[in-house]
């Protein structure tokens, strides 16, 4: 059985089909339809392992594809950041005041 996280980030592994996502767009649509008992339960597990996540992430070449351990790894800090801003600054999942506003980015 492969593992969905590299060994030392395994007690992470639960919030890899939940918050393990690759587009950006759709990281920004799961915190704003999430509770605030559901970013913080994620921001609690995630945050204290963050900067050690980075470093592990950051060992690699960037001109090559991340192992898919790694990638997943990746998608949870990317996560990460998307809710630490709703847990630490707005304190709910919407940016205030911008009532049912969804930011869309078109390249």
């Amino acid at each position: 059985m492969t593992s969905k996280l590299p060994q030392q980030f395994r007690e992470l592994e639960c919030w890899v089909e939940e918050w393990g996502i690759e587009d950006g767009h759709q990281r920004y649509v799961k915190r704003v339809n999430s509770t605030m008992e559901q970013l913080k339960a994620f921001y609690n597990d995630m945050f204290p392992r963050g900067k050690e996540a980075i470093e592990y992430i950051n060992q690699f070449d960037y001109s090559e594809p991340l192992p898919e351990d790694a990638a997943n790894l990746r998608n949870l800090v990317y996560s990460l950041i998307t809710v630490a801003l709703a847990v630490e600054v707005w304190r709910q999942p919407r940016v205030k005041h911008s009532a049912n506003t969804i930011l869309t980015r078109i390249c």
